[in-house]
């Protein structure tokens, strides 16, 4: 799972302080006391209609304010208010209406100017907002909120350098106006200017102390050059200004994170839910936290909330949901989950393969290999240079059974990322085909530089036994002195014994495997061989029942169970096994070579002969193989 993508990070506007509710609930009383008895007085109708919006009940405002204009439609003061009360009520079309109407007829007021480049700000009219924010300071010169106010409509149109001059010349005009300072710095880190841009944060915290935005924005630029230690200590000035800024907490959380104290992180981000609990972002990074604490159940509670909250937000929570449910084994789920996280990667245009490879493993877990493949061709077209995107192709392809695709795969991931990783899962698909002269080079120029690796030993073991090159094996997995062989060494080091011959030294090997690692199944199923050939069939055959039992489809485990039952007098039993294993590995010659022996035995010649072929396709130096093939074809009837 990857985290570092998803962990949020926002510049935010600065916000002025609120009014004296108490006051203006005050007033309204005395202005609607005063209408009561005198209903058409121009000076209480304005006053209440401005006292309302002010107490942020713009809808109570329209009412006294519509009529003020009505009875005196020459003043602007009443225009101006009402064309605020109505785009505070949500109702901007007459809002438009009233200041168009009023801008005709007097062109040179600033202030309706002003008010309808911010309508236009609502109506993602970005244009006409900057086009009247420009006529208004034109018209006011000396008013640098205008400026500021231009400013920002060009910095929400994307013409930064433009919006940096406004800032600019907002602060030449009033050098106390702290928030064109802080966009000033805002705008700045979006050119890439971050040391103006944090000189210029800095300031702004010096200017007036306990600026929340000027701390936060300063956090958010630290955050970004990875000083985390800076970051957190002005998030944590945010926060001693304004307790309550979900932002700073979630912020904070997510350095803490980064420090590797997730723990610590989950608070910071519970404080940013409880400031703010439609919070989104900050439930994903809890979500985040809680799984690397290994806290699964409450890191999926997390993403399902994100996903509530936001549905429509990014396909981040939707793919850490499905790998959640692959851990907890809901692998339906895991499927619904990765294919959400597609679609949403196609319209938050955050493209990765991530979502693409989950999917492919949810649908590997439920067994549909056919659809894994698909789903990861889709992703190596889409990425083509996504090494990861190709091992995960490769590894379907293998799961199908596809190893020469898995190859073609896995070697354009090796020449796309030569990692370890990447060379070893390319040498271990050629050891499964039994190329050991395209595996076998691999294995040994990663052993050569990373001595000792133990992925590569063991496979490179794996790879030595299945070509019988047992002596090789033996010294490559013997422990060094003063040193002692892990299970997974020892049981192939019991296999090595076993076929060379040394069934005492073999048994105790893999007994001691077997009982300290139950899933060493290739130990066990030796084990029973080992029990076989020294007269315990019973034995033999209760050890390889449980192997059997545990992977019905295990290629090594049938051809014993073979052997088995055709030293038991089962010829049908014995063929069917054989065949099993034949057919559960396809590179394997050895079932072929003993369903021969089989069908040899019970006088099927032409059938015992097609066996032995194929033992020799698949192995040329197989000498029983072709020792048997070559008698059968010398007796054959003459055509």
């Amino acid at each position: 799972m990857t985290t570092a993508s998803f962990l949020v990070l926002q510049l935010l506007t600065a916000q002025a302080a609120g009014p004296d509710t108490a006051a203006l609930e005050r007033t309204a009383a005395v202005e609607s006391a005063r209408l009561e008895s005198s209903p058409d007085d121009a000076d209480a109708l304005y006053r209440l209609g401005t006292a309302f919006l002010a107490l942020n009940t713009p809808k109570k405002a329209v009412a006294p304010l519509k009529k003020l204009v009505a009875q005196e439609p020459d003043l602007i003061p009443p225009k101006l208010a009402l064309a605020r009360a109505l785009r505070l009520s949500g109702e901007p079309e007459q809002a438009r209406t009233v200041l168009d109407t009023a801008i005709a007829a007097y062109p040179d007021e600033a202030t309706l100017r002003a008010e309808r480049g911010l309508l236009a700000r609502v109506l993602d009219e970005r244009d006409v907002a900057i086009s009247q924010y420009a006529v208004a300071a034109e018209l006011s010169p000396q008013d640098a909120e205008l400026r500021f106010n231009l400013g920002e409509a060009l910095q929400r149109a994307n013409r930064t350098d433009d919006a940096i001059e406004a800032y600019r010349e907002a602060l030449k005009l009033d050098a106390k106006l702290n928030v064109a300072r802080v966009n000033l710095g805002k705008a700045l880190a979006e050119k890439g200017l971050n040391g103006e841009a944090k000189e210029t944060l800095r300031e702004a915290t010096r200017q007036k102390l306990g600026d929340t935005e000027a701390h936060y924005n300063l956090g958010v630029l630290l955050m970004r050059e990875n000083d985390l230690d800076g970051a957190i200590a002005e998030y944590q000035r945010t926060l001693a200004a304004d307790p309550k800024h979900a932002w700073a907490h979630n912020n904070l959380g997510v350095a803490l994170n980064e420090k590797g104290d997730p723990r610590k992180a989950t608070e910071a981000f519970l404080k940013a839910i409880a400031a703010d609990p439609k919070f989104a972002e900050a439930q994903f990074n809890l979500g985040l936290a809680y799984y690397q604490l290994g806290d699964n159940v409450r890191a999926l509670k997390a993403f399902e909330k994100a996903v509530v909250l936001e549905p429509r937000r990014s396909s981040g929570p939707y793919t850490q949901l499905g790998h959640l449910y692959l851990t907890q084994g809901k692998k339906k789920q895991a499927v619904e989950a990765f294919k959400k996280a597609i679609e949403k990667m196609a319209e938050d245009g955050k493209a990765t393969t991530e979502p693409y490879q989950g999917l492919a493993r949810a649908w590997l877990s439920l067994g549909k290999a056919d659809e894994a493949v698909a789903t990861l061709k889709t992703a190596v077209a889409a990425f083509p240079k996504d090494a990861s995107a190709r091992a995960a192709y490769g590894e379907a392809l293998r799961a199908k059974g596809d190893l020469d695709g898995a190859i073609a795969e896995y070697e354009e991931g090796v020449k796309l990322a030569p990692t370890v990783e990447n060379r070893l899962a390319l040498a271990n698909v050629y050891a499964q085909k039994r190329v050991g002269a395209k595996a076998r080079p691999l294995y040994e120029a990663l052993l050569k530089e990373e001595p000792g690796h133990r992925g590569t030993t063991l496979a490179l073991a794996d790879l030595l036994l299945a070509m019988g090159d047992y002596v090789t094996a033996e010294g490559l997995l013997k422990p060094k002195d003063g040193e002692e062989a892990d299970t997974a060494a020892l049981a192939r080091l019991g296999i090595v014994h076993s076929r060379r011959g040394r069934p005492d030294q073999a048994v105790t090997e893999l007994e001691a495997v077997v009982a300290k690692d139950p899933a060493q199944l290739e130990a066990r199923a030796e084990l029973g061989f080992i029990y076989l050939r020294g007269g315990d069939g019973a034995k033999a055959k209760k050890v390889l029942t449980s192997v059997l039992t545990v992977d019905p489809g295990h290629p090594l485990g049938l051809l014993y169970m073979g052997h088995t039952m055709y030293q038991q007098g089962n010829t049908k039993a014995a063929e069917k096994s054989f065949r099993g294993a034949a057919q559960a590995d396809p590179n394997f010659a050895e079932p072929h070579n003993a369903l021969g022996q089989l069908l040899e035995a019970t006088k099927r010649p032409d059938e015992a002969r097609d066996a032995y072929k194929m033992a020799v396709q698949l192995q040329p130096d197989h000498e029983d193989a072709k020792a048997a093939l070559g008698r059968l074809t010398a007796s054959a009837p003459t055509p």
